[in-house]
């Protein structure tokens, strides 16, 4: 992990986010035990938000899922809400940049209305 971050630090403006040994639904109740102890009579989603583990990272706008698994399995699904989901049957391994391009030009296509 320290050589990634050596040789991508001066890459530029993109930010990767690795979830390691993560769970989706752990990371809620964690968020949720730690308002508790905070003793707050009214909690919004920006209070819950803050608690998350992965605060302050912005929610993704883009979530792709390879080897052909049709499902988020629990993976970030606070901030997934209103994320643009795709699906590919491509292995990691032999995810191309022709089919990344590919999934940004259908994303680009799609109407982003966050809930409205």
């Amino acid at each position: 992990m320290r050589h990634i971050e050596e040789v991508t630090e001066k890459v530029g403006t993109i930010t990767l986010h690795l979830a390691m040994s993560y769970g989706g639904r752990a990371e809620i109740v964690q968020a949720v035990n730690a308002l508790l102890k905070e003793k707050k009579e009214n909690v919004t989603e920006e209070d819950v938000a803050k608690k998350m583990w992965t605060y302050p990272m912005q929610d993704p706008d883009l979530i792709i899922r390879t080897g052909g698994v049709v499902r988020l399995s629990g993976f970030l699904s606070w901030q997934s809400v209103y994320s643009e989901l795709f699906f590919s049957s491509t292995m990691w391994p032999d995810f191309s940049e022709e089919e990344f391009k590919n999934i940004l030009k259908e994303y680009e296509a799609r109407e982003q209305r966050h809930g409205k």
